[in-house]
């Protein structure tokens, strides 16, 4: 089961070990946190797939990074630099990666949705929210920056002795976003001859579920009350991809994950991620991450261990 990106979850996601992290929940019980990632050293690489969630993570950039190159649904959304003191919005429904190029110190600020509709509620305003910021959209807000700085020093001090101040922080934060930003959603994915919001969920949930042996357009298209031609065409107006498309690059988010670990081969994490073969998936990979799986593994150890010996 998916528990959220912030902490543990997340710093896997930067192949970083216990990350420091604040909790706090809303009255209703909604999970709010905050996580300090530090990167000291330069060329770094991509994160991990962080995981489909209903939620956002607003991102605090301390650090200068002169290349931030992110990606979502598998496209490529920014490839830009941005300045320290602006911040970013993440849409966890959307599978964003990221490649680390500079040093990096950021605060990455958890909040499911359920808790910006609990306080558009509590605002009095309409339940039906977004964070309507685009993910490539760098911008300065005094508010975010202030609170993110008042946090810092709790990191380092006994996070009980200061929770009332932190649930002061984060549950403010979440109604400043709401207010602020919350809204109507602008993601390029909804637009004309596109599917439905619920008929996308569904058809990437389905896929998710099926992601070893497959499923069939038919089958898709038959729970959307749509044809099998509507389907794959609204599918890809949405994400930028085929059904096919998409799932192969589910399974090679699952092949990343898997790649973590030292000891499995990789005709073994080929099978466990749902590719015919090795040969399929080494195909699959070079296409899509632009080097071999064996060369990326490669990487990956000598980033863990630039991290160690750092």
């Amino acid at each position: 089961m998916y528990h959220g990106a912030f902490g543990d979850r997340l710093g896997r996601s930067f192949h970083l070990n216990n990350p420091p992290v604040l909790h706090s929940r809303t009255r209703r019980g909604a999970r709010l946190a905050v996580t300090e990632l530090r990167i000291d050293q330069s060329g770094y690489g991509m994160t991990s797939p962080m995981g489909s969630d209903d939620a956002y993570l607003v991102c605090l950039n301390l650090r200068k990074q002169s290349t931030h190159e992110l990606w979502c649904d598998g496209r490529s959304v920014c490839s830009s630099s941005y300045e320290g003191g602006t911040a970013y919005v993440l849409d966890l429904r959307r599978d964003p990666i990221a490649y680390i190029g500079d040093p990096l110190h950021s605060l990455y600020f958890y909040m499911p949705r359920p808790a910006l509709v609990e306080a558009r509620e509590e605002l009095g305003r309409n339940s039906i929210v977004d964070l309507a910021i685009q993910p490539s959209e760098c911008f300065r807000d005094a508010i975010v920056s202030s609170i993110g700085q008042t946090l810092l020093p709790i990191f380092k001090q006994a996070a009980a002795a200061n929770q009332a101040l932190v649930d002061h922080l984060l549950q403010g934060l979440c109604a400043y976003m709401a207010a602020t930003y919350g809204g109507l959603s602008i993601r390029p994915d909804i637009v004309r001859g596109a599917l439905a919001p619920w008929q996308q969920r569904l058809v990437t949930q389905m896929m998710r579920e099926r992601i070893f042996e497959g499923i069939s357009i038919s089958e898709l298209a038959e729970a959307c009350g749509l044809s099998a031609g509507a389907l794959a065409r609204g599918f890809k107006k949405s994400t930028g991809m085929s059904p096919h498309q998409w799932l192969l690059s589910r399974r090679i988010d699952r092949a990343l994950e898997l790649m973590e670990g030292p000891d499995a081969s990789l005709a073994d994490i080929a099978f466990h991620a749902g590719f015919s073969d090795q040969s399929h998936f080494s195909r699959v990979f070079t296409q899509k991450m632009g080097v071999a799986p064996g060369a990326w593994r490669k990487s990956l150890t000598s980033s863990c261990k630039r991290v160690e010996a750092a």
